[in-house]
């Protein structure tokens, strides 16, 4: 949390990404909109380059560790009444998610009303703390455990595949990092213990 203080002084993305700009990228290259482009590509520092969802929900944490908005977190399932064998997993799984001392990855297959199908895996965790921050486009959890809401991947899941259209969408999550492997395939590594996840069940699930 304390390396993310900076944020505070930074109003929007774009500011966020000039402190990681020198003077000399400035003298040498003069097109601001291109330093910021290098620097989002990683080529300006050895730390992790936030995405702007991420720079919005880092910033959020550091400010809701210093100013705190409300009493504690939401557990969402914590008057779940459905005996649906899938929710109450979920359920089993949320508080060790949110207290850090279990990560879960859920894969999801939804069938729209065209008759095709999407499909993701979504950072459970990572779902959840956007949840109560009330982040853009962030599940419904509360609608979810009430069978309210239909839980189904979005495109800012840790990834998003769209069968019909073709449309395939993969994004880093606080916890995971998408690692595609020439010989495994799609591969979730663990920021953490840097542990890889393979999703092909033909093969390990972890690989060194």
């Amino acid at each position: 949390m304390s390396q993310d203080m900076f944020l505070l002084d930074c109003p929007t993305y774009e500011d966020y990404l000039d402190t990681f700009v020198t003077r000399n990228d400035y003298r040498f290259i003069r097109n601001i909109r291109f330093c910021r482009m290098l620097v989002e590509l990683g080529y300006r520092s050895s730390a992790e380059i936030y995405t702007p969802e991420q720079f919005v929900l880092h910033k959020a944490a550091v400010q809701e560790s210093l100013w705190p908005t409300k009493k504690s977190t939401i557990f969402f399932s914590d008057n779940l009444k459905s005996f649906d064998p899938v929710l109450r997993e979920l359920a089993i799984r949320e508080r060790p998610n949110i207290q850090k001392m279990l990560s879960t990855i859920i894969f999801l297959k939804h069938r729209l009303k065209s008759g095709f199908e999407i499909s993701g895996y979504i950072d459970y965790e990572h779902s959840l703390r956007r949840a109560n921050l009330h982040a853009e486009d962030s599940i419904d959890w509360a609608g979810v455990f009430g069978e309210r809401a239909v839980l189904k991947p979005k495109r800012c899941h840790l990834s998003y595949f769209d069968w019909h259209k073709g449309h395939v969408y993969y994004n880093n999550s606080d916890n995971y990092a998408v690692v595609h492997d020439v010989e495994y395939g799609l591969i979730f590594m663990h920021k953490g213990d840097h542990k890889k996840i393979c999703v092909d069940i033909s093969r390990e699930l972890y690989i060194l």
